[in-house]
């Protein structure tokens, strides 16, 4: 998710999407360094000295992590989350799933990119749509013939009506993968034959048992 954002060849490139970014995984960074300190002392030492830190304060004798504060937490006061975030994040996680699994099962090479059209409903079409570069890396599709359309528009009605693979990822949030994109017809019926005689075979074994 982070490299779409830090890395113009990852699609990403802009100044303060890229410093946002820096700014959460050094935070997250520097947090855990802390917090494993105490049981990993010389490594976790190390690897502070080379991130972006606060400076020293003057009542510091040295500005080393095993003087740093310990990370604070007011049992009073919940942790600040968002559940509307944190469900269209675990949606998104679905659909990159689902995906994957998708082209796993079609023996689809690893290298190759695939288009597919992303079907979905109000808020989610827009969460989708923000991350569809985040996708596109993750899920190994092509960025020019991937779309994400809204749940019973036109283009999601066209999309279904094309030979494709239909991914039921959740209630709002379907995926198609058109079929002559995603596998050889020829490879696929050779490696088809060859599981249908392997089974075969099996069949006989078990039979003359």
């Amino acid at each position: 998710i982070s490299k779409t954002r830090l890395y113009e060849g990852a699609g990403g490139g802009g100044e303060e999407e890229a410093k946002a970014a820096r700014r959460v995984l050094v935070y997250i960074l520097d947090t855990s360094l802390r917090l494993l300190h105490p049981y990993m002392p010389y490594v976790t030492e190390q690897l502070w000295h080379h991130i972006p830190r606060p400076s020293a304060t003057e009542d510091q004798v040295a500005h080393a992590l095993m003087l740093a504060d310990w990370p604070q937490m007011d049992d009073e006061v919940p942790l600040t989350t968002s559940e509307e975030a944190v469900s269209s994040f675990e949606s998104f996680q679905a659909l990159t799933r689902s995906i994957r699994n998708a082209r796993a099962e079609y023996n689809v090479e690893p290298g190759k990119r695939i288009s597919a059209t992303i079907v979905a409903k109000g808020s989610l079409k827009d969460e989708i749509s923000a991350e569809v570069k985040s996708l596109v890396a993750l899920a190994k599709l092509d960025p020019e013939q991937v779309i994400v359309v809204e749940a019973g528009s036109d283009e999601a009605k066209a999309a279904a009506a094309v030979e494709s693979v239909q991914l039921v990822v959740q209630d709002g949030v379907e995926a198609y993968l058109p079929l002559s994109g995603l596998i050889d017809p020829v490879k696929e019926r050779k490696r088809l034959e060859k599981q249908s005689e392997k089974i075969e075979k099996e069949i006989q074994k078990l039979a003359g048992r």
